[in-house]
């Protein structure tokens, strides 16, 4: 069975593999402007959070002046992205 943009000889150069590169490439070129930007900026002040979850045990990380705001977002994209996991993969035993 051939998938969209598979080639016969194996190579890597498919569809799938191409828009996946374009988006990785266009992270990275906006992750750059977001530095140059802020580095131009001059004074400007980071604030941040993160959301690990090992196990069942979510770990919360924050830093900046808010840093509360930060990590109340990570967190509700955390349990939003494990809501629509779990939906999409009971759509996927059907």
């Amino acid at each position: 069975m051939k998938t969209l943009g598979a080639e016969d000889n194996g190579e890597r150069s498919g569809l799938p593999f191409k828009l996946f590169l374009l988006g990785f490439l266009l992270m990275f070129v906006g992750v750059v402007v977001l530095i140059i930007a802020a580095w131009l900026q001059g004074d400007a002040s980071v604030s941040g959070g993160v959301v690990f979850i090992i196990g069942f045990v979510p770990v919360v990380l924050g830093v900046g002046p808010h840093a509360f705001f930060a990590v109340l977002i990570a967190a509700i994209l955390t349990v939003l992205a494990f809501i629509v996991f779990l939906w999409m993969r009971k759509q996927a035993i059907r």
